[in-house]
């Protein structure tokens, strides 16, 4: 199929775009795009390169305590920015993700906006059934076959760890700009909720209250270039040694990133010891939040006992950072 790509230097130059065709989509790393139309999956008449739009890349301090960073910053960037040091769920969960190579082609924004994917759909043409799932347009789920909607995993490791830390994205449209919590961004059968010519500027994280204490746990099969069977991320906020706030997020876990509100609830007035005490507990409430499906790589009881895992190991390591 013949396409063409174009470039937008400003903003004003995408809205042009983007009016006179509105279905142009939008590329920045590429590397999540790139292979879906190497495979056939999908294609586009045009595609905008957005690298060069004003205001989108680096980490910025905010005066009131936020954190900006640029949609278009590279993965290895947030992993050696100093500033985001403190964000240890985040830089870890950046350092786990695919290859050296793609962290350095592969932006935060692309990885929070990945698509959702299952071993039916993420191959090529040669291999595709002949009847499509619901992704390509059809009327079933190879993966889960009673589901009356997609189910394919979202599974990204750096919107679990976002998520725990509360954050906010950041859009811009021809409409002007927008913020809204990035957990509202994942909506049921892998959707996203936002308008196709709505760019994702800048992820932001919000204020602490008091020292913040994260972790990030991922379960794979090979301990690179893999997606997560199961991941969890956990931040702790602390003073005087009681936690002001908590987050526990399972990654991995269904068509979104799940926040454990009630285990987040029960960690709030806690010590670090006894929040260690309450892992058996919160280990259940994640069990339940992960779909029981299986895949070519794992069945569905143990994809929950490798989230109990994950969940008991992120704990603990949020808590060993705040005893040091």
């Amino acid at each position: 199929m013949a396409y063409q790509v174009k470039c937008a230097r400003s903003w004003d130059e995408l809205w042009t775009i983007f009016a006179a065709d509105p279905t142009a989509y939008p590329v920045a790393g590429g590397t999540d795009i790139i292979p879906r139309v190497n495979q056939g999956i999908e294609s586009h008449e045009i595609y905008v390169i957005i690298d060069d739009l004003p205001d989108m890349r680096g980490v910025t301090c905010m005066e009131d305590g936020s954190v900006r960073i640029g949609a278009l910053t590279k993965l290895v960037e947030i992993t050696e920015e100093e500033k985001l040091n403190a964000y240890c769920a985040l830089q870890e969960a950046c350092s786990r993700i695919a290859s050296p190579q793609i962290r350095n082609q592969a932006t935060i924004g692309g990885n929070v906006l990945q698509e959702n994917r299952c071993v039916y759909f993420n191959q090529s043409v040669s291999w595709r059934r002949e009847v499509p799932c619901f992704k390509l347009g059809g009327d079933r789920c190879y993966q889960y076959q009673r589901s009356p909607e997609c189910v394919a995993l979202f599974q990204s490791d750096a919107a679990p760890a976002l998520m725990a830390y509360g954050a906010y994205a950041e859009w811009r449209s021809p409409r002007g700009v927008r913020t809204s919590l990035l957990e509202e961004l994942y909506l049921p059968a892998g959707k996203k909720a936002k308008e196709k010519d709505e760019i994702l500027t800048a992820i932001i994280i919000p204020p602490m209250e008091g020292k913040l204490y994260s972790a990030y746990v991922r379960q794979t099969i090979r301990k690179s270039f893999d997606f997560p069977l199961i991941s969890c991320a956990t931040a702790l906020q602390i003073k005087a040694g009681v936690i002001q706030k908590a987050s526990v997020v399972i990654g991995s876990a269904g068509v979104s990133p799940k926040k454990l509100e009630e285990a987040g609830q029960l960690l709030i007035g806690k010590t670090l010891s006894e929040a260690i005490a309450e892992s058996e507990k919160i280990q259940e409430m994640a069990a339940k939040k992960i779909m029981p499906f299986k895949d070519s790589r794992v069945d569905g009881p143990t994809r929950k006992v490798l989230g109990k895992d994950a969940v008991k190991r992120a704990l603990a390591e949020s808590c060993c950072g705040a005893q040091q």
